[in-house]
């Protein structure tokens, strides 16, 4: 474990849920400090295991928000080898927990970081659930994209940058299913000052996702994002709006129901 949030000051209980081929899968449930008014679930990205993701989003527990985390199969205490196919099913796979966990019908949120941000754009285009709106934090659109952009950043890599990505897969590229995204609201965020994922990446995502959505340039390095009190409070912001309007499911689906909070269209530009 790489923190603990009981030290942190966060309650939370293990939970364990089952694979579709049958692993064991571990997450953490932070309850809400009072009367719970949501559920956020939270896909965490490529670094680590929920011990080091888990400040991204515990938080919000302090404004009454659920908060389930969870390792994907090869990460942390869940079971088996990490493998893309197989990740996205456990996915899918959690969102049938909460639905099962949520006896009361709270409204239920998706927030995805980096990688679990550009899982969760073909998860949810390929099955909803009962997810009342989905922020993308520094999602990227491209598999092979991505992975050239890293080894270009180094003189050691660059001539490998085309040839190496190519071994990647692009069967779940979030570029070709952000337009098959349901009709719930969508927040993207991104920052310029993020090295890992371009800023052109998740802009490219916000053109092509149908309305609702809502775009904001935040501070930050690529893991600093959800630790800053400004981007917190846009976060918050967001998820406190939509729960006002959840309901009423036609103003929730209103692109103008968020016009005070949402970024406009000339405030977007091309990373510098």
């Amino acid at each position: 474990m790489i923190a603990d949030p009981v030290q942190l000051g966060y309650e939370y209980r293990d939970v364990d849920f089952k694979s579709i081929d049958g692993l064991n899968l571990h997450g953490w449930w932070f309850p809400a400090r009072q009367e719970s008014k949501a559920i956020v679930i939270f896909l965490h990205g490529n670094g680590e295991n929920i011990s080091s993701h888990f400040a991204a989003v515990s938080w919000l527990t302090e404004y009454n928000y659920d908060v389930f985390i969870f390792d994907y199969r090869g990460y942390g205490a869940s079971q088996g080898e990490p493998d893309l196919d197989w990740v996205v099913t456990d996915i899918f796979q959690a969102f049938d927990y909460v639905d099962g966990m949520n006896e009361w019908k709270l409204p239920v949120f998706l927030i995805g970081q980096s990688l679990g941000a550009s899982m969760g754009i073909y998860t949810l285009s390929e099955k909803p659930h009962n997810i009342r709106a989905a922020i993308f934090i520094s999602p990227f659109s491209d598999y092979r994209g991505i992975v050239r952009h890293v080894l270009s950043r180094s003189w050691l890599t660059w001539l490998l940058q085309w040839p190496l990505s190519y071994t990647v897969s692009n069967r779940y590229r979030p570029l070709d299913y952000v337009s098959q995204l349901p009709p719930v609201p969508i927040l993207y965020l991104y920052s310029k000052e993020d090295r890992v994922i371009p800023a052109e990446q998740v802009l490219s995502l916000y053109r092509n996702t149908s309305p609702p959505k809502y775009i904001e340039q935040v501070k930050g390095g690529h893991s600093d994002i959800m630790g800053l009190d400004y981007n917190r409070k846009i976060v918050l912001r967001y998820l406190q709006q939509w729960l006002k309007k959840s309901n009423d499911p036609l103003s929730l689906h209103n692109p103008a129901g968020l016009s005070a909070i949402a970024a406009p269209v000339a405030r977007l530009s091309a990373p510098d």
